[in-house]
């Protein structure tokens, strides 16, 4: 036992099975970052209209100039917002897609910084030039110019321009967290940990957790004087993937395996980089490699569904989703979703609506979650009885939402129980008569007599 009197364990034993406890389950997480602007932040800025005659005269130059109502506000708003969800998945193309529509209806400053972040994400760096070039257009005066067209050279290789980008407003929070990212990739760890330092302090929200969470892989090497530099590697790694910079990352998980190929949290980071970076297929072999270590390892499973899920392989993506919920997988609700989506795609029906189920019975579950139950189990001759026991079960939990007794007015009408269907929409037109799926429901009533 490593506590035991008479029995001593080596440092050099120690401190890698110290530093891989300390990292495990941290993959798990690497995806669900928050979405530092806020939504306060986001609307102010839709106010200001400076700019915004310049930014659609990048983005649409064919059309009328036109001012940008405030319809068009609460579209790019909602697009935005839309956008931020599939990101905070990792579902890189949807986030775009949106991105670009918010930009189109006028959403200015942060839905350019949003796209021009997608796009370094995604290695799109030509459409990252033009995006950034239309944010400083939109806001000249924009700290944010500095540091996306920093990291767009240093994700393209380029060190020593990304290096005179950042030198070029030194004192400032982006450009010294900046800095700190060409001193990782220099190996410069002193100067690194400096910038960091000065970034935590700085006004800056997003360079402040940022920095904070790179710099808190260096406080936790520090924790094991006699560490090795892999370990450093791995644990700065981690913490680049978390603030999405693979780019940066890779490299060093490169080093680490070099000199420790049988590294199972160096290969799990990696893979991770390579999905996120759409290096699928170097994405299946790193996690590949880092299943193979560990088997049970739950986080493993889950990327390498989401991997197969990206390379066109649903049943190999259900199949580890599946390992990865027994072997205790969290957030859990993001797995069985994905889970839900790829069995519907592979016509299992009976296995979404399992997981639908469980997704329902969760404590802090939502009404929508009875709605996917009910509305797929109704398609069902078989389960159409389930679908009005869950609305039913929907009912205690919100008895005065319109929407759940629209919900038991649709599955009762499934059933055959037309009387009971009526009774449960005239009680929702009661508290709210413009209910929307009460109003469907409805209508759908009243086209089948």
């Amino acid at each position: 036992m490593i506590g035991s009197a008479s029995v001593k364990i080596p440092l050099r034993i120690v401190v890698p099975i110290a530093v891989a406890l300390a990292m495990s389950g941290a993959a798990a997480t690497l995806f669900l970052w928050q979405i530092h602007t806020s939504i306060s932040t986001i609307e102010s800025s839709f106010q200001s209209q400076g700019g915004t005659r310049n930014l659609l005269r990048n983005i649409l130059p064919s059309r009328p100039q036109t001012p940008v109502d405030s319809a068009s506000l609460s579209e790019a708003l909602m697009e935005l917002r839309q956008g931020e969800i599939f990101e905070l998945r990792g579902e890189w193309k949807q986030a775009q897609e949106h991105y670009e529509k918010s930009v189109q209806r006028g959403g200015g400053t942060p839905a350019l910084k949003k796209l021009a972040s997608i796009e370094l994400q995604r290695r799109q760096y030509d459409s990252a030039k033009r995006t950034i070039r239309a944010l400083s257009d939109a806001n000249p005066k924009s700290s944010d110019t500095v540091l996306l067209l920093g990291l767009l050279a240093l994700r393209s290789g380029d060190v020593r321009g990304a290096a005179s980008v950042f030198g070029r407003t030194p004192n400032s929070p982006e450009s010294q967290y900046g800095s700190a990212l060409v001193a990782i990739t220099q190996g410069d760890h002193d100067t690194a940990r400096k910038q960091l330092t000065l970034g935590v302090a700085g006004d800056d929200a997003t360079v402040r957790t940022y920095a904070k969470t790179i710099l808190a892989a260096y406080e936790e090497f520090a924790l094991f004087p006699n560490g090795q530099d892999i370990h450093l590697l791995t644990l700065l790694s981690r913490a680049l993937a978390q603030v999405n910079e693979c780019e940066t990352a890779l490299p060093l998980l490169q080093t680490v395996i070099l000199k420790q190929e049988r590294y199972r949290d160096a290969w799990i980071v990696k893979g991770y980089c390579e999905f996120v970076s759409e290096r699928l297929p170097e994405a299946l072999t790193s996690l590949e490699e880092a299943y193979s270590l560990d088997p049970e390892k739950a986080e493993t499973q889950y990327f390498l569904a989401r991997t197969h899920a990206a390379l066109g392989d649903p049943q190999n993506a259900v199949t580890f989703l599946q390992y990865s919920l027994l072997n205790g997988f969290t957030p859990q609700r993001d797995a069985r979703e994905l889970l839900i989506r790829y069995a519907q795609e592979l016509g299992n029906t009976e296995l979404a609506l399992e997981q639908l189920k469980i997704l329902a019975d969760l404590k802090d579950s939502d009404l929508r979650a009875y709605e996917q139950y009910v509305l797929l189990a109704i398609t069902l001759p078989d389960h159409t009885t389930d679908a009005l026991a869950l609305a039913k079960k929907a009912l205690v939990r919100w008895p005065g939402d319109a929407s759940a007794l629209a919900l038991a007015a649709r599955a009762s009408f499934a059933t055959g129980n037309t009387d009971d269907a009526q009774k449960y929409l005239e009680s929702a037109f009661r508290i709210d008569p413009k209910n929307q799926k009460a109003l469907e429901v409805g209508e759908m009533m009243r086209k089948t007599k």
